[in-house]
């Protein structure tokens, strides 16, 4: 069957903000899919920033989360748009995917294990889950720790996960951002899939040009699963500058080990950054590190680092290997291993030579496969299979 590429799509997020990787990166898809010539309408649960390019649409729905809600409310009059496909981020709502499906073809994004009832889908690090949501998963919360957590409460995301998965399910295309996303959706029987890759979402700027600097720098979420202890623990033995940008729940207890690990005075809290500043971190920095202890499902920062022209060393698990090859344009090393991140950090940080000719490998893999013009082109052919799949659904 043979389908025209939409020229108008409507993209239902969470918040308006550029709050992490996924509110970042639909801010930068919507204004990449606008400046290829899509007409661009946002359904958005709270704006929280104003400014952004004027061809893009922005609608806010102050009852889009309240599944108490009637579904006429929740959407508004945003489907009034004229979209020809809804692609939905951050809301795996079973009920709201049929309340759109009924008119206008639905895609979905994965950007991370919500079919998964923990979450983050790995029991240790170096330990990724290999299994489909079902039954036995409540055995593994219990007693495999793949909860990362004591507080029973947490047991109620068995329910939510299926309501998620039955979404991703019936979705007429289900996206993800790399190859380890596509087959843990395909574990779940998610069977109309499409990989679409990422797309860088700061503009990348040249760094300082200080060849004899030895900066290493973490750019993310302070939460467990991101290994910034591993990190802060390989800096004990490492001749470097740390700094650590973002927020999170256990920034203050990072901050604390930094102290006892006595590596405090030479690691810097940045906080949460902008766009522009965030750029300036990534492009001045020797080193970008990801010490993820969970299987990152992309690591949108790596290819940002990447960009700017930037090694990263990066823990090896999850869709990571989608944007660095190992000895090319970073290095990998198991996860949770302080001792091998260090020796990786120190050896590159001692080689300034290596760090250009990653950095110019890294470079030209953004250019090559995660430019605006990649990102989009794939997406339009998903938003194409989602038409045609639609149209034989409606057909029946």
């Amino acid at each position: 069957m043979t389908v025209a590429t939409p020229d108008s799509v409507l993209l239902v997020t969470s918040r308006w903000v550029r709050d992490g990787g996924v509110g970042a990166h639909v801010q930068a898809s919507a204004r990449a899919l606008a400046a290829y010539g899509v007409h661009v309408t946002v359904l958005t649960g709270r704006i929280e920033e104003r400014t952004f390019a004027p061809e893009v649409t922005v609608i806010a729905s102050a009852e889009l989360h309240d599944r108490q809600a009637p579904m006429r409310a929740r959407v508004g009059d945003a489907l009034a748009c004229g979209a020809e496909v809804v692609h939905i981020h951050q809301l795996d709502d079973p009920a709201l995917v049929a309340f759109i499906q009924k008119q206008t073809p639905t895609v979905l994004s994965a950007h991370a294990y919500t079919a998964c009832p923990a979450s983050l889908y790995y029991f240790a690090p170096g330990r990724e889950c290999a299994r489909a949501r079902g039954p036995g998963c409540i055995g593994n919360m219990l007693f495999r720790g793949c909860l990362h957590t004591r507080d029973p409460r947490r047991l109620h995301s068995y329910a939510e996960s299926g309501r998620a998965l039955h979404a991703l399910q019936q979705a007429d295309l289900a996206i993800s951002y790399s190859h380890f996303m596509d087959r843990y959706l395909a574990t779940n029987a998610v069977t109309r899939r499409a990989v679409v890759p990422y797309l860088t979402t700061v503009e990348p700027r040249p760094g300082a040009g200080e060849s004899e600097r030895r900066r290493v720098v973490f750019a993310g979420r302070i939460v467990k699963e991101k290994g910034v202890q591993t990190l802060l623990r390989a800096a004990q033995e490492l001749d470097a500058e740390l700094v650590i940008c973002g927020n999170g729940r256990y920034l203050p207890a990072m901050r604390k080990l930094s102290r006892e690990l006595a590596v405090a005075e030479r690691t810097h809290f940045r906080g949460w950054l902008s766009a522009d500043e965030l750029a300036r971190q990534l492009a001045e920095a020797s080193v970008v590190a990801l010490p993820s202890l969970w299987p990152e499902p992309f690591g949108l920062v790596g290819i940002e680092a990447l960009a700017a022209g930037t090694p990263v060393v990066a823990s090896d698990t999850g869709g990571v290997r989608d944007w660095l090859e190992d000895g090319v344009s970073g290095v990998l090393v198991p996860p949770g291993d302080a001792g091998a991140l260090r020796r990786a950090l120190a050896e590159l940080l001692a080689d300034p030579q290596r760090q250009r000719a990653m950095g110019d490998a890294g470079r030209e893999t953004v250019t090559s496969r995660f430019s605006p013009e990649q990102h989009v082109a794939r997406l339009l052919e998903g938003y194409r299979a989602a038409c045609a799949s639609w149209l034989v659904a409606r057909a029946r």
